[in-house]
């Protein structure tokens, strides 16, 4: 029997395990002989034990819990136990500790002085939070936001938060809980479309005259405006925003990695957003299929109490498998591009509340009711109806909006103008005339972050809108990140037949190489599009993504599709020099039905 220690680390919020924080062990099983599935319950049995001991020793409370996953040779389990905000480094401490035990890797001697030694790591770290637990109690007591970090303890939010070091908390007394207002919180997730959903809703809640601010996988913003580059989708982004003082309402970009990382990175929520769920990143943190990657999603779903509301993807299967007779805190608010869905129509007659399109109008339902909020021929972002795709975000902004107290007028006047201005969504389903070889003669350049299967199809579909059944196929520039594995890679190589293209250009993203070799990405990518029987002579490589669109233009291309669209600045900048102009009307022929 082998075990392998993947990670072990602290969860700081509600997690997959529990809506308590606490420590987890990440595992990889390999048994030589005997039946590998019972081997790893008899581990999990004596890391029960064993931890059992160590939390009496210690006098902690602890909720013990344990998930195992894979089959055959490929088993593994995590192995958690809720502790409190000011032990966690201890608790992790003492989670290795109990597997050691559970391994027969520590005598009762080690044990014994090593268990001495987490007692007086826990008293330290305790000593270095002294009254942050009764600070936290009496919050929540109170509804109101509190948030811990290595350095900070804050109650309240935005303006009225109040924030001290760790190490100089004050008395419960002294603390003017008068002064804390609740203020609207929302978290925004799923496998596809987060970030065009949080960015709609941002101009909804600004046509409302609220000042907002957002975190997403390329920066914190205010207001629309970027105030600080990067992936800030995890807990230190929620902090980030949360202490702010310039904004009202909150609107936190959860990310697949930060949740199974950390956990949900506030202590409750009015709003919380699952787009979708679909197969990517599944191998890491114990997430190998769709069932496990939409419980790792709906941990945001956890912290919205009864009075606020959870709004769910019903296109998604995955995500209906989920949320299958599961009891969640506050109501479900469906959204779905097909107004007959069987789960819209349960829905309703249950006396809730719908999005969908009727008529080729975007509208809430409730009951007998039905509001429109406009023709989504008429809303930029959705390129004519077209982007399929971004009707399911312009319904889910829609349903997140309300649930945050926005009106109607404030919502249609956002969906009839964001996606007009080239600053809007940048980088999601933005499309360029970019003059062509020949004078007089325009490109449709089309970028796109899609980076996985769900992707690439609802990308497809937009692209057959602007190729029409009588011109060439697109060029399609692609690179990936290397963080996938080589029958990944080689899928996401054969994927793009899909758009029926006339040539593919790969490209290399060295700043994304994740551990591979130089070349290595776009060989593998290369070696899928040849299996499923792609022209190798129509592949070609380029250095990057400015690189790969001209060599698409200067062979002649009318339609260029940008893939994985992450070096913003540089195209910018190409785009810009060319005087190119977006399109925000779509295709010139309506949607198929």
């Amino acid at each position: 029997m082998v075990v392998e220690v993947v990670d072990s680390r602290r969860l700081t919020g509600a997690n997959l395990h529990a809506r308590s924080p606490g420590a987890v062990i990440e595992l990889r099983f390999r048994s030589d002989s005997g039946d590998p599935r019972l081997e790893l319950d008899e581990l999990i049995g004596r890391w029960r034990r064993a931890l059992g001991e160590g939390l009496a020793s210690l006098g902690w409370a602890a909720k013990l819990h344990a998930r195992s996953f894979g089959a055959g040779e490929e088993l593994g389990a995590e192995l958690m136990f809720t502790a409190a905000v000011d032990r966690l480094y201890a608790a992790t401490k003492l989670n290795e500790w109990a597997l050691a035990r559970a391994s027969g890797e520590l005598d009762e001697y080690r044990a014994s002085a090593r268990l001495a030694a987490i007692a007086e790591t826990a008293r330290r770290e305790q000593d270095s939070r002294r009254g942050a637990l009764e600070l936290i109690a009496a919050a929540e007591a109170r509804g109101v936001m509190w948030l811990i970090d290595d350095d900070q303890l804050s109650l309240g939010q935005f303006a009225d938060a109040q924030i001290w070091p760790v190490g100089a908390l004050p008395e419960v007394e002294a603390v003017d809980w008068s002064s804390f207002r609740r203020r609207p919180v929302a978290l925004i997730t799923g496998t596809n479309g987060k970030t065009t959903t949080t960015r709609l809703l941002a101009r909804m809640l600004r046509a409302d005259g609220r000042r907002v601010g957002n975190t997403a996988t390329d920066g914190l913003y205010v207001d629309e405006q970027l105030v600080e580059a990067g992936d800030w989708t995890g807990p230190g982004g929620a902090r980030m925003i949360m202490r702010n003082p310039e904004i009202e309402v909150a609107l936190l970009e959860a990310a697949r990695g930060g949740l199974l990382r950390r956990g949900v990175g506030v202590a409750w929520a009015d709003v919380a957003v699952l787009t979708n769920i679909a197969d990517d990143h599944l191998g890491e943190y114990g997430v190998f299929d769709l069932a496990g990657m939409a419980a790792a999603k709906g941990v945001a779903t956890s912290v919205v109490g009864p009075s606020g509301r959870v709004i769910l993807g019903a296109d998604s299967p995955a995500l209906l498998e989920w949320a299958r007779g599961r009891e969640l805190p506050a109501p479900i608010v469906w959204f779905s591009l097909e107004p007959n869905s069987p789960v819209l129509l349960d829905s309703l007659a249950a006396g809730g509340e719908v999005w969908t399109l009727v008529d080729g109008d975007l509208v809430r339902r409730s009951g007998s009711s039905t509001v429109s909020l406009g023709p989504v021929r008429a809303m930029p972002l959705c390129l004519g109806g077209w982007a399929r795709h971004n009707v399911a975000n312009a319904l889910a902004a829609a349903a997140a909006a309300r649930g945050l107290g926005v009106g109607d007028a404030a919502i249609e006047a956002a969906l009839r103008e964001f996606g007009a201005a080239p600053q809007d969504n940048p980088g999601r389903a933005r499309v360029w005339f970019v003059p062509g070889r020949n004078a007089g003669k325009q490109v449709r350049v089309l970028i796109d972050f899609a980076h996985n299967l769900a992707g690439f199809a609802a990308i497809a579909e937009l692209v057959r809108g602007y190729a029409g059944p009588t011109q060439p196929g697109p060029s399609i520039c692609f690179g990936m990140a290397g963080d996938r594995s080589d029958d990944d890679l080689r899928r996401l190589g054969a994927a793009l037949t899909q758009f029926e293209p006339s040539r593919v250009i790969l490209r290399e993203k060295p700043t994304y190489l994740r551990g591979r070799e130089f070349g290595e990405v776009p060989a593998l990518l290369e070696q899928g599009l040849r299996e499923a029987g792609f022209e190798p002579r129509a592949i070609g490589r380029a250095a990057n993504e400015t690189a790969s669109i001209q060599q698409a233009i200067a062979a002649g291309a009318e339609l260029v599709v940008v893939l994985v669209h992450t070096e913003h600045e540089p195209v910018s900048r190409w785009l810009d020099a060319q005087g190119a102009r977006l399109d925000s009307r779509g295709p010139e022929r309506g949607p198929e039905a």
